[in-house]
């Protein structure tokens, strides 16, 4: 079973099939709706996703065709853009997934809409725990 919820625990879903490779996006409809550098999204059978707390989900239609749903309560991404007109597949937002999951990023898009800031986000230093030196950085 593969399970994801969102940071406060209202919303859930659970898949009892597979799901898709993620693939991360850069526009900047995924940056401002992941809340990040990039949204990260995978697929799945729409009739294997079971939700709980469904009624704490609130969608926003971002273009024409596309809606993506959100926690009302902290406002975590529970999905991507899915089709106003849902067919047989659901985009769900992969930071929403609990555990260690198999799947791995299987493509990025829309690389030539990356936020400047986050072009050189590799060469920058990484830690195993908190950056260390959060009570140094200043305007």
């Amino acid at each position: 079973m593969i399970e994801g919820r969102c940071l406060c625990g209202a919303v859930r879903f659970a898949i009892r099939g597979g799901m898709s490779g993620i693939v991360i996006c850069h526009c900047s409809m995924c940056r401002k709706a992941a809340g990040g550098a990039a949204g990260a999204f995978f697929v799945a059978r729409r009739d294997e996703v079971t939700w709980t707390g469904a009624e704490y989900l609130t969608s926003y239609k971002s273009s024409p065709e596309l809606v993506r749903a959100f926690c009302l309560r902290c406002g975590s991404a529970m999905t991507g853009a899915n089709l106003v007109e849902p067919d047989e597949t659901i985009i769900l937002a992969a930071s929403a997934l609990d555990g260690d999951i198999a799947a791995r990023i299987v493509a990025q898009e829309h690389l030539v809409a990356r936020a400047s800031w986050d072009a050189d986000s590799e060469k920058a230093p990484h830690f195993d725990g908190a950056f260390p030196d959060w009570e140094t950085l200043r305007p």
